[in-house]
């Protein structure tokens, strides 16, 4: 269940993002609104099984960076997250999310996990016990 809900809390986080002029899209859903929504919860759920499956390797093993630069080297991480989400989508051929340039991206994905954290903290259930 829990699963279910942090897929829909970053389905909703890339909605606003896209909503922004910062470089990221999502394509497909052409259908109705209804399919525009599956779309994005799609790609919520993408993004919320590599936050859940690959994200914890990647932490580990960027750990000595993110020492060195103080916490900084975690945006990297975060954009790492969102390229292979992106490029995850593209494996899907009704539905894709398009990334822009670095630093856009970079901002964005900043964006997302900000938006994240706060859905997260005040749906219940969705945070971890």
């Amino acid at each position: 269940m829990r699963f279910v809900l942090i897929s829909g809390i970053s389905a909703v986080a890339v909605w606003l993002v896209t909503l922004l002029p910062l470089g990221v899209e999502v394509q497909g859903g052409d259908g109705g609104t209804w399919a525009r929504i599956g779309v994005f919860l799609l790609v919520g759920a993408v993004m919320a099984a590599t936050n859940m499956l690959i994200k914890p390797v990647v932490d580990l093993l960027s750990l000595p960076i993110k020492i060195l630069t103080l916490g900084l080297f975690a945006l990297v991480t975060a954009w790492f997250m969102l390229w292979l989400t992106a490029w995850l989508t593209t494996l899907v051929p009704w539905a894709e999310l398009t990334i822009g340039d670095f630093w856009e991206t970079l901002f964005a994905a900043l964006l997302i996990s900000i938006i994240t954290a706060i859905l997260t903290s005040v749906v219940p259930g969705a945070a971890k016990r």
